[in-house]
């Protein structure tokens, strides 16, 4: 969620915008696909020759290095694209599917022409490509159908049989020793193309631990209630209407859908800054102690909203980040969220840095959340490697940083939520103590959310396009803690499901 500057409005105001990520396969999995692709294609080519050879044609040198050939290029080509998980891998896989060849041609060949032969040999190609391709889908999140895989191994099984029954076969019954053969080098190549980044792969931190010397490290429980407000509460001609609060109404109660008398948030996730409408002079840089400690003395906790992935020129160390990507020739600052052109993704690559500098700027953040008093932290804009941020950045380096964030908490005793990025939940869910959802019913994507829940740690989701009676029965029954808001974020409306 986003807070940026409002037309509307005379004095500095936020409002928000959504990131959400991109449809289709990550850079990632089009990679991986690319490459597994290319993988089946030699194998069948090769074997194909194989098969030529074994019925008595000679040997085509040319032939032969044009299936090595194009291996090669299809790897090249997908390496430059961008996001892959496996680099410089060409060779090993080259090697790998040499190696199944040699198997089989060693298993098949008879040193005499042979029709049968030659037929065992292009079936074995063509099962291993079948099944690479069916792994190709897999490797782009559609999933693998266990019938088309079936289908794929009884086609050469009955190939062999057709090749058996018309005699003059040098070999009897391996159909299930190539068989074998076949589906150890396709879990091989599968293995060698991972296409979802892991911490193993990515090289993350290992996760610290909540530093209780350090803080109270709060651990919300799962039936927790919360609510989440990124703009000041105004006046209808604009003023600051709670200003003992800068902005932020500590007070707020409301019939949750379940029914029942009104209700109070048990968790606030407010900014630590003081929205300018309710600063002094319209100031950017003024703490919002006074929320702070006027959501403590209603017995509640408070989380602090921090930007970590995007520059919002109305912060006030803006200036630092653009300095930054000036003195490093364009290095940080991508293209803008949603739409909004003030508001940059930044690069959490590190090849000059950025990663280090970005971390070094949320630090600071976090410090100004920990002598302000909050509990926790919640970082937003996390999954820049899902956007079209106009940056190269991977999924790998997006779980270096956001492992690094959790740590950078941990290390001053406040718990962390993380923020949306679904797609790596099961990487993270170690690290974090909680997480913050929008609109996970609006897209369908709430299952993703289950480990948090399974691990005691409580999910908090906002919906905004989506009707109480729609998301508010599910959200309970998993026992996220739900609210109903519009995206700008104002103190109201504000509906919990219970």
């Amino acid at each position: 969620m986003k807070r940026l500057i409002s037309p509307a409005l005379a004095t500095f105001v936020a409002v928000t915008a959504i990131a959400r990520p991109v449809a289709g396969a990550t850079a990632a999995q089009r990679c991986a696909s690319t490459k597994i692709r290319a993988a089946g294609k030699k194998t069948a080519c090769l074997l194909s020759l194989d098969a030529k050879v074994a019925g008595g044609s000679p040997v085509d040198p040319a032939k032969v290095q044009k299936c090595k050939d194009k291996l090669a290029d299809s790897f090249a080509g997908a390496e430059r694209r961008g996001g892959c998980l496996a680099v410089g891998d060409a060779s090993n896989v080259e090697s790998t599917v040499d190696a199944l060849i040699d198997d089989v041609f060693l298993a098949l060949d008879v040193g005499t022409p042979s029709d049968c032969q030659a037929a065992k040999l292009r079936a074995a190609g063509k099962k291993a490509r079948c099944l690479l391709n069916l792994e190709v889908k897999a490797a782009t999140g559609r999933g693998l159908d266990p019938a088309k895989v079936q289908a794929c191994k009884d086609r050469m099984t009955s190939a062999f049989a057709k090749a058996e029954s018309g005699g003059g076969c040098g070999t009897l019954s391996d159909a299930d020793e190539i068989e074998t053969s076949v589906d150890e080098f396709v879990d091989a190549i599968v293995a060698a193309e991972p296409s979802v980044a892991t911490c193993a792969l990515a090289g993350c931190p290992p996760p610290v631990a909540c530093d209780t010397a350090a803080g109270a490290c709060w651990q919300p429980p799962l039936t927790a209630r919360w609510q989440y407000q990124l703009q000041a509460a105004v006046t209808p001609s604009g003023d600051c209407r709670l200003p003992a609060t800068g902005g932020i109404d500590t007070a707020i109660t409301h019939v949750p859908f379940t029914g029942g008398s009104a209700v109070a948030p048990d968790v606030f996730d407010v900014d630590f800054l003081v929205d300018p409408v309710c600063a002094a002079g319209g100031s950017n840089d003024v703490d919002d102690t006074a929320a702070v400690d006027a959501i403590h003395a209603n017995g509640a906790k408070a989380i602090c909203y921090v930007d970590a992935g995007t520059d919002e020129p109305f912060r006030p160390d803006h200036q630092a980040f653009v300095d930054f990507d000036a003195a490093c020739g364009g290095c940080l600052l991508g293209d803008p969220v949603g739409g909004f052109h003030e508001e940059r993704w930044l690069n959490v690559e590190n090849d000059q840095g950025q990663r280090e500098f970005v971390l070094g700027m949320v630090a600071a953040r976090l410090d100004r959340c920990k002598a302000d008093g909050f509990d926790a932290a919640e970082f937003d804009n996390v999954e820049a490697y899902a956007n079209d941020s106009g940056l190269p950045i991977s999924e790998s380096a997006q779980l270096v940083f956001n492992t690094t964030l959790a740590n950078l908490a941990h290390t001053r005793g406040l718990t962390v939520a993380l923020k949306n990025d679904l797609g790596q939940v099961g990487e993270l869910v170690d690290y974090f103590d909680m997480a913050v959802n929008e609109q996970c019913e609006q897209f369908d994507e709430c299952a993703a959310l289950d480990p948090f829940i399974a691990a005691g740690k409580p999910v908090f989701q906002v919906e905004y396009e989506v009707a109480t009676p729609s998301f508010c029965p599910p959200a309970n029954a998993a026992d996220r803690s739900a609210i109903v808001k519009t995206v700008d974020l104002f103190e109201v409306p504000w509906t919990p499901c219970r």
